[in-house]
């Protein structure tokens, strides 16, 4: 019995040395790094073990889709990815223009570190840049087409009441007509002004999303409000300062 009363401590204690050795460093007290070489030395001292054999075990590509990985690992926030550091300038002068893109960059080329790859900045940079440019094609066809994925798309606000009017239930236009005023609409932003704003185009393009960026009105979010707003006024017969031509 004594000598389990002696091993316990000594297990303890053995436990403690054990998680001390096992501690990393935080991020967050070295100074954001200024190139990709000195992001690896601050990612060896400051990554788990476990962050860094996900890292060096999964396939490069599906890194950043990982759960551990896709809100942020700590170097994203403690790096201000999102925010313009002298890290995300230095990337943004090899071409990589999204916090994103320079994230994931920064996850594979950490991968490949690992693995004794060539890291070859040059080429995920390309990576992207091709994916901008199909992405911008493809942006073009949009928003010269009157219908995506089987859905007609409104030229202008006055056609959104139209189909709005076409598609809503008499029981949902008026919920919508006696809200108390306009700004009330916001009660049908996440279901209906979300419906707009995936199926009309607001998000990846369309002749819709065109319309309003020429107005200046930029946000998703926005143009979808404005659109409610605005219908509350027609379904209530009110004069729209927003009315086109």
């Amino acid at each position: 019995m004594k000598r389990k009363i002696l091993l316990i401590p000594l297990f303890l204690f053995s436990l403690l040395l054990w998680g001390q050795r096992t501690t990393t460093e935080n991020i967050e007290d070295y100074p954001i790094p200024k190139n990709i070489e000195q992001c690896f030395k601050l990612l060896d001292k400051t990554m788990s073990e476990n962050e860094k054999f996900l890292i060096k075990t999964l396939p490069e590509d599906s890194i950043y889709f990982h759960e551990e990985f896709q809100y942020g690992a700590d170097f994203f926030h403690a790096w201000k990815l999102y925010d313009g550091s002298k890290l995300t300038k230095y990337f943004n002068k090899k071409g990589l223009s999204t916090s994103h893109e320079v994230y994931e960059t920064i996850l594979i080329s950490y991968h490949r570190y690992l693995n004794n790859q060539e890291i070859d900045l040059s080429k995920q940079v390309e990576k992207y840049q091709n994916l901008r440019q199909k992405e911008y094609e493809s942006y073009l066809i949009k928003i010269e087409k009157d219908s995506i994925n089987g859905i007609y798309i409104p030229k202008n606000l006055d056609d959104c009441f139209i189909q709005l009017d076409n598609m809503l239930s008499e029981e949902d236009k008026q919920s919508i007509k006696q809200l108390e005023n306009k700004k009330e609409t916001i009660k049908f932003h996440h279901v209906l002004g979300m419906w707009i704003r995936n199926n009309w185009g607001l998000w990846g393009g369309s002749r819709l999303q065109k319309y309003f960026m020429e107005k200046n009105i930029t946000q998703p979010d926005t143009m979808s409000a404005l659109i409610l707003e605005s219908y509350y006024d027609w379904l209530n017969h009110e004069n729209n300062s927003n009315k086109n031509e």
